[in-house]
């Protein structure tokens, strides 16, 4: 069986994180979650509009110009829906969110407003050919973008399903010395950021002394002032991390 496209990221910290790229079928499914989404709200707007007025007869009653912005605006809600969601959900509309995928930056991270205006405007490119071009974008393409994430430089790629049964209750030594971590640690990390420190506590013995006790410093630090916490001496920083990870874990 061939294994998933992944792409293989390295952080400011220089930790590697892999991300699962999403193909054809999850990003379909998520399109027609969302169109089914618009539908239903468009169809519940116009039958409460219908109660207190004649929507043809207001429309007849408006100008070409008014007609123009009506129509105009109706398809900028239908793209903005994408846009707004992107932008609140951190990458994930509530198809992408039913498919299990999301829109992340070229360096991992949620998009901003330019990445998601870029890659949904061009949407208007690819509807009138039956998205046959996205469609072969990310059927053949490395990093599985069609035109609107190559030109905004985001990628969709699969929400990853955190293994935290090796944290399931927090280990004895760590409840004692960091319980201050408590109620802290899930508040403090978002899932893209948990990722990272679960990638670091993996793959750290494969590290060089030197950069093993350099990257669980940084870390230490930017995740005590985050928690609200006092940063712990370079010495603890790896039981730190890994209280870290439990108390985490036992937020989830």
């Amino acid at each position: 069986m061939d294994e998933r496209p992944t792409l293989e990221l390295l952080t400011p910290e220089r930790v590697a994180v892999t991300l699962e790229l999403s193909g054809i079928g999850a990003r379909a499914l998520a399109w027609l979650a969302d169109a089914l989404c618009i539908f239903l709200l468009s169809v519940t707007g116009l039958l409460v509009y219908s109660i207190s007025g004649d929507l043809l007869r207001d429309l007849e009653a408006l100008s070409l110009a008014g007609q123009l912005l009506t129509a105009v605006s109706v398809l900028l809600a239908g793209w903005g829906w994408d846009v707004v969601w992107e932008l609140l959900g951190e990458g994930q509309t509530p198809g992408k969110r039913l498919a299990g995928i999301r829109v992340v930056k070229a360096d991992g991270g949620p998009p901003g407003l330019s990445e998601s205006l870029l890659r949904n405007v061009l949407r208007a490119m690819e509807l009138p050919l039956g998205y046959a071009p996205a469609i072969l974008s990310v059927a053949l393409g490395s990093r599985r973008q069609r035109l609107g994430d190559l030109v905004a430089g985001t990628l969709v790629v699969r929400q990853r399903r955190y293994d935290l049964s090796r944290y399931d209750r927090p280990a004895e030594a760590a409840a004692r010395r960091f319980p201050q971590l408590r109620g802290r640690a899930r508040p403090a990390l978002a899932a893209e950021g948990f990722e990272r420190l679960s990638e670091f506590l993996r793959r750290r013995p494969d590290l060089e002394g030197k950069a093993r006790s350099r990257v669980a410093a940084v870390l230490a630090k930017t995740l005590a002032v985050r928690a609200g916490v006092v940063t712990p001496e370079e010495a603890d920083a790896e039981a730190f991390l890994e209280a870290f990870a439990a108390w985490y874990a036992e937020g989830a």
